[in-house]
């Protein structure tokens, strides 16, 4: 079940774009560490939206959000970028400064489907992929 939430839409819609651009200033590892952040709060801050009980950790919470979302979007390279999201501090503080580059516009790309695939579940009130005739 995907339910309206008000605070939620405001959130993805207006809060959520203005933050990323906050994070896009600093060097590759803290534009990493910071997206990485905003990828699992704004998961997080979608638990009850659609329908996932959320009582754990942070980045536990966030992987079954993510989960839920493949499930409802059938975009399955989401899962891949929550793996990024998932080892960001590791990557962060070992790898080649091009990697994390690369890594981090991957995590761009992830927060801004993430952003859009959620506010549109959550402003209609059903999955992604039965608005958009995905089967």
């Amino acid at each position: 079940m995907i339910r309206r939430d008000e605070e939620l839409i405001k959130y993805l819609r207006d809060e959520l774009p203005s933050r990323v651009g906050g994070a896009l200033n600093g060097d590759g590892a803290s534009v990493l560490s910071e997206l990485s952040k905003l990828c699992v709060e704004a998961l997080n801050r979608s638990c009850n939206a659609l329908g996932v009980e959320c009582g754990g950790d942070e980045l536990t919470n966030a992987w079954r959000v993510m989960e839920r979302v493949v499930e409802l979007s059938n975009e399955f390279v989401l899962a891949r970028y929550m793996a990024i999201v998932a080892s960001s501090n590791f990557i962060a503080s070992r790898a080649n400064p091009v990697i994390v580059g690369m890594l981090g516009r991957d995590l761009l790309t992830c927060i801004e489907k993430v952003r859009v695939i959620i506010l549109r579940m959550v402003e209609e009130g059903r999955p992604w992929r039965e608005i958009y005739g995905l089967g």
